[in-house]
């Protein structure tokens, strides 16, 4: 029986191959959202599809004018008055347009951050459901009931034949301090019935006593 787990290095691993890596500078997951967006942000005013630039008021004040048609500023609408806005702004604009001009690298970095935190959650969802489609599976580490225990007693490494250490077998020894002691328990206590979960995993129950409770791989007899 070949078990295939998804686990944190694997999902890293599958992650780092395609370019997102978490704690990565800033240049990097820049040029990540970039080309996920298909989205260019430069500070050079060349016909850009989308424009983030400050400007003076009559009175001396600076507002930031956001707008995809700077020759019809709307007052209401495309003028704001804090950084804060403007990075919200640049967040929103940057899935939409494919070429944004913009001088200020705060209101950037904080925008790219912020897109590339939620780009590397999406990829690991992602990638979790390219390997669940290639016949891997969530490895149980906190069973809620005993089926779920059986589960995970199947995915112990000793029933894995490409572990070194594979001999198809598991002991499991059991005292009061036995952390799925309850769980073992009702093993022993209904061994046939839990005799038709293990075989579905792959093994059988060799041995239910009180403070010994035995798991082996299930021999295919066709």
């Amino acid at each position: 029986m070949k078990n295939k787990f998804i686990t944190d290095e694997l999902i890293t691993q599958r992650m780092t191959d395609k370019g997102w890596i978490e704690g990565c500078d800033e240049e990097h997951a820049r040029n990540q959202v970039l080309q996920h967006f298909d989205c260019e942000i430069t500070d050079q005013w060349q016909n850009p599809t989308f424009s983030i630039y400050e400007e003076s008021t009559a009175d001396g004040y600076s507002v930031w004018v956001a707008s995809a048609d700077t020759k019809r500023i709307s007052i209401c609408e495309d003028v704001y008055y804090y950084d804060s806005d403007i990075s919200d702004v640049l967040y929103e604009a940057i899935p939409d347009y494919n070429r944004i001009y913009c001088d200020c690298e705060d209101v950037i970095e904080d925008a790219i951050t912020r897109h590339y935190e939620h780009l590397l959650h999406r990829m690991e969802e992602e990638i979790t459901d390219e390997l669940l489609d290639e016949g891997y599976n969530h490895k149980v580490v906190n069973p809620i009931n005993t089926l779920q225990y059986i589960e995970m007693i199947s995915q112990d490494y000793q029933f894995n034949k490409d572990d070194e250490n594979y001999c198809g077998f598991v002991h499991i020894h059991v005292n009061e301090d036995y952390k799925w002691l309850h769980y073992v328990l009702q093993i022993i206590k209904d061994r046939s019935r839990y005799e038709i979960v293990a075989n579905h995993y792959g093994l059988t129950i060799a041995g239910a006593v009180k403070e010994l409770l035995i798991f082996n791989e299930l021999k295919d007899e066709s």
